[in-house]
């Protein structure tokens, strides 16, 4: 795994990094992303996040973590987190900053268990991949938690992606394609999902889980996933 993105976090961190960070979509043509939207502090988070982090209840798993900036709150306010994280560069990156306590590993190959909460952020559903692999991530992340745990995520429905030209045929319109590329090189590509909350709580029923939108704003929001 080349980890074009988790090189790009290590240079920026750094002070070194001397190349964009260049995410391809399936959708329109290459964007140049901005570095310093994954070295968010307190003062730069939205509404949104302040408002999942002020629910979070420890311990916390932070999911798809990056380079740590909600873990890092939460640590910073005393509370028990574990970061998640795949990128070898994003894990470098937290270990750095001084996060605590970093697994550094595949969302459908961790198992651990004794969370009350797991944070999954900046649209972090999209680990799914497709919609229908939702419901097995969600069922499988719940089996981490403790009774009465929760599921603190946010995504945002697509749709408006698709007001000039028309919806796919063959599967799901929240259903993308990335792939990032980092001193000419360019990672593997990988799926990601955008659901809308109607499509997100019938999968959840499907593990029997129930969901509640706590925040919503334009097109993005957030959900406390519990069971029945």
């Amino acid at each position: 795994m080349y980890d074009s993105w988790g090189k790009a976090l290590l240079d920026y961190y750094k002070g070194t990094l001397k190349d964009q960070l260049i995410l391809h979509t399936s959708f329109g043509d290459p964007e140049i992303v901005p570095m310093q939207v994954f070295f968010r502090d307190e003062e730069s988070f939205t509404e949104l996040e302040r408002y999942a982090l002020e629910l979070c209840q420890s311990p916390v798993l932070d999911i798809g973590a990056g380079t740590g900036c909600h873990s890092l709150f939460l640590q910073q306010k005393g509370q028990r987190v574990v970061a998640l994280e795949q990128s070898p560069g994003a894990c470098e990156v937290m270990r750095l900053s001084g996060i605590r306590r970093i697994i550094q590993q595949d969302i459908f190959r961790y198992s651990g268990t004794g969370y009350k909460t797991a944070l999954i952020m900046m649209n972090g559903l999209g680990l799914a991949g497709s919609l229908d692999r939702l419901a097995r991530l969600l069922d499988r992340v719940f089996s981490w938690l403790l009774p009465g745990g929760q599921i603190l995520a946010d995504s945002c429905d697509v749709a408006y992606l698709y007001q000039d030209v028309l919806m796919p045929v063959n599967n799901f319109y929240g259903e993308q394609e990335y792939c990032y590329e980092y001193k000419g090189q360019k990672d593997k590509p990988f799926p990601w999902l955008y659901v809308d909350i109607d499509r997100l709580k019938r999968e959840a029923y499907r593990v029997n889980l129930k969901v509640q939108v706590v925040f919503e704003e334009d097109d993005q929001y957030l959900v406390r996933i519990s069971r029945f």
